[in-house]
């Protein structure tokens, strides 16, 4: 006989509470969520990735609420601002003004070129290229 999972989910739910940042339990421990303590925290490939697929989805919608030349971008330049957005935040995004100025102007080489002049792409050069030469291709 199995146990009733739906009833033991929303009990559990009930008595751990749930937070969304990172907390110190009565113990001490590094706790997130439903009562995750950090250091027993293992994800399964799977749940990492549906955890990836949750994010980018949330903040596909966030630029759809908050930018709105967003929506007219051609796909692959969608997904080149929602790999920044997911590395460097929004705020940091938002920081590329003039790549961003010539997204709009869908002057698809001065974006890269623009993208490619920062810090960013400093600290992480590969990416920084890949993702520049996504929108320089597009155009």
């Amino acid at each position: 006989m199995m146990p009733d999972f739906k009833t033991l989910i929303e009990r559990l739910k009930a008595n751990e509470g749930f937070r969304s940042k990172v907390y110190k339990d009565h113990l001490g421990f590094d706790t997130i969520g439903y009562g995750f303590a950090i250091k027993n925290l293992e994800l399964t490939e799977k749940e990492a990735e549906y955890l990836l697929a949750n994010r980018v989805s949330q903040k596909h919608l966030h630029l759809l609420d908050n930018l709105n030349w967003y929506k007219d971008m051609p796909p692959e330049v969608q997904g080149v601002i929602l790999e920044m957005v997911y590395q460097i935040g929004f705020s940091g995004f938002k920081k590329f003004k003039k790549a961003i100025s010539n997204m709009k102007d869908k002057n698809w080489k001065g974006a890269a070129d623009e993208m490619l002049d920062s810090r960013w792409a400093k600290q992480t050069p590969n990416r920084a290229n890949q993702l520049a030469d996504i929108v320089r291709e597009h155009g």
